[in-house]
């Protein structure tokens, strides 16, 4: 059966004419599929679409502390490529979601710091449209959304709240079909990927790749999630159009094991780890010639990278997958420089099997050991 069976594209995308007659008869699974699809679809601004233009962003400390190229180039591609007024309120804050996983912080507190936020951004930086670069943000934004929407005493909480400690006004951004919700930023790229597709130099024609969604991204609110999150699309779509191959391995959905209560304590490291070796062995034996993962969360993108320094050094064994996030990939494929502008030097893997496959150039004159030396 072919694979596009269970990954399809948007429905709004096939033409009627060319769905396959045989399609009422194929598995249940298809039929489920396509259901889902009809469940998990959000609308988000294009920049053809009024206000698609104008965004405001929430940074991720997580990203600021182990991986700042992945949002440098997002910036890049955003502003000079879609040409995205993209602004960010000097004045806001981490989302506090870490702590609040962590125990630290509980839920009143979230929702203020959430508040504040939507606030700066809103009436500081004049945006409607709101997207974070970290899942983790996005999630906890979504649930103290759904909160305020379900539990009007909380809302009420929260804006008596903000402005009684900070003075300011109480605001909730509408930004997926004019409802109560934020974004992630994959979703934006998402959106855009066909004219991202259009301005590309290089192509991922005869590329096998496979997707790795966040947890943080679909498994909290499924219904937040382009596709949901059994079937997700948001970077299945942008590989598509790109013209990669999408390859399908038992534990595809399986975490990727960073896990906060993991990563942070030396003593629960090897759970990671282990949860990275159990995927990329799955892929490797399922297909051997898939060496690119695309990711859209932080935490995800640097341990599928890093910990395969680990298994080789603790096992001897060897994945060589390509770890890049949305943005990185779209950078490459755009023509921005892989090591200073898309900061594959700090990868862990060799990123170089991958630039020759897909025909990007480098400096071949500099050792491996200089091309991370790019500054």
């Amino acid at each position: 059966m072919p694979l596009a069976f269970f990954f399809p594209v948007p429905s709004s995308e096939v033409p009627c004419s060319e769905v396959p007659s045989s399609l009422s008869r194929l598995p249940m699974k298809v039929k489920r599929e396509n259901r889902i699809w009809e469940t998990h679809q959000k609308e988000v601004p294009t920049i053809d679409d009024d206000g698609g233009k104008l965004w405001g962003c929430f940074r991720s400390c997580f990203l600021q502390s182990t991986a700042p190229y992945t949002e440098g180039i997002a910036y890049k591609v955003l502003k000079n490529d879609l040409g995205i007024d993209l602004r960010e309120a000097p004045g806001h804050t981490s989302c506090g979601a870490i702590g609040y996983h962590g125990d630290v912080s509980n839920l009143d507190t979230q929702m203020v710091v959430a508040a504040r936020n939507f606030s700066v951004a809103h009436y500081e930086q004049g945006v409607d449209n709101l997207f974070s670069f970290c899942v983790t943000s996005f999630a906890n934004y979504t649930e103290v959304i759904k909160l305020w929407e379900e539990e009007p005493e909380l809302r009420e909480y929260t804006a008596k709240t903000l402005k009684e400690t900070t003075g300011r006004e109480f605001w909730i951004p509408h930004v997926s079909g004019e409802r109560p919700s934020v974004v992630h930023a994959s979703d934006v790229f998402f959106a855009n990927r066909h004219k991202l597709a259009e301005k590309a130099k290089y192509s991922l024609k005869g590329v096998k790749a496979v997707d790795h969604i966040g947890c943080h991204y679909g498994k909290i609110f499924p219904g937040e999630a382009m596709g949901g999150v059994e079937f997700p699309q948001v970077l299945v779509g942008l590989l598509q159009a790109f013209g990669a191959e999408i390859v399908d391995y038992p534990e595809r959905r399986h975490c990727c094991g960073m896990g906060f209560r993991q990563c942070a304590f030396a003593e629960n490291r090897d759970y990671t780890a282990s949860s990275v070796y159990k995927k990329l062995k799955s892929l490797k034996e399922a297909h051997p010639d898939c060496r690119l993962m695309l990711t859209n969360c932080p935490g995800c993108t640097v341990f599928l990278d890093a910990e395969q320094g680990t298994i080789k050094d603790a096992l001897e064994e060897e994945f060589n997958v390509s770890i890049l996030d949305y943005a990185q990939l779209t950078g490459l494929l755009l023509g921005y420089d892989p090591f200073k502008d898309c900061g594959l030097n700090a990868k862990v893997v060799p990123i170089e099997p991958l630039l020759d496959q897909i025909g990007i150039p480098y400096d071949k004159s500099k050792t491996f050991e200089e091309r991370r030396r790019p500054f």
